[in-house]
């Protein structure tokens, strides 16, 4: 069972990572679209659009640490060191 841990990490960070991916990838759409929110963000706001800018930039990097930070906090039972002996 310790080994399936790394199968839940790996589900978890896959998850994450593409759903992250999407979110980056509907505002790149909207940017190329003519909607320009990042770059209006970037001009309008200075330091703090930029700190968002690349925020939205690592959304997939993000995704992969929540969606293994996810899995961590949904399946308890398989991260745990506990083990369910039978007793005698």
């Amino acid at each position: 069972m310790k080994n399936m841990k790394w199968i839940y990490y790996g589900f978890g960070a896959f998850i994450g990572f593409i759903c992250g991916s999407v979110i980056e990838f509907i505002f790149y759409l909207l940017e190329q679209s003519g909607n320009r929110v990042i770059s209006n963000l970037v001009r309008d706001y200075g330091v703090l659009g930029r700190f968002i800018a690349e925020m939205v930039a690592n959304l997939p990097y993000m995704g992969l640490a929540l969606g293994i930070i996810m899995v961590y906090s949904l399946f308890p039972e398989v991260f745990s060191d506990k083990t369910n002996r039978p007793e005698s």
